[in-house]
């Protein structure tokens, strides 16, 4: 006697399979997304914290240096302030960093949106505008 399963019980493992992989698929797009939202997260903090340890080693030093562009003349982002400098890209991808002027920067978000940060100078700040969007999800 041959052993072999029946038709039902392959239906009924496709299912269960079916039924695991529609719950799990987008679950697992949407921890890629917050993933990415981390990074930048991060990248910003790494920058601002750059930003401001530079500023008070120029009031313990009582010196006063602004710098006209963070960075590196290698043309490596933010490479005067920070240890490791981040990629930049000239096409959109999500968490990329690209310059667009000495204070005026853009991190893509996704490939479609993307957000605006401004150095100003004078004051060692790093910022976005809070009322466009994903300024503020990504300032916490």
């Amino acid at each position: 006697m041959k052993k072999s399963f029946s038709l039902i019980e392959v239906i009924f493992v496709i299912a269960i399979i079916a039924l695991i992989a529609v719950v799990a698929v987008p679950k697992f797009g949407s921890s890629i997304d917050k993933t990415n939202l981390v990074k930048i997260r991060a990248d910003i903090a790494f920058i601002r914290e750059a930003l401001l340890s530079y500023k008070n080693k120029m009031i313990l030093s009582n010196e006063y240096n602004e710098i006209e562009s963070l960075d590196s003349e290698e043309g490596q982002l933010f490479g005067k302030i920070l240890k490791y400098p981040l990629d930049t890209s000239d096409t959109p991808k999500t968490g990329s960093w690209k310059k667009i002027s000495n204070s005026s920067y853009f991190v893509y978000v996704d490939n479609d949106t993307s957000v605006e940060f401004i150095y100003d100078k004078e004051n060692f700040t790093f910022d976005c505008d809070f009322d466009k969007p994903y300024c503020e999800e990504l300032m916490q």
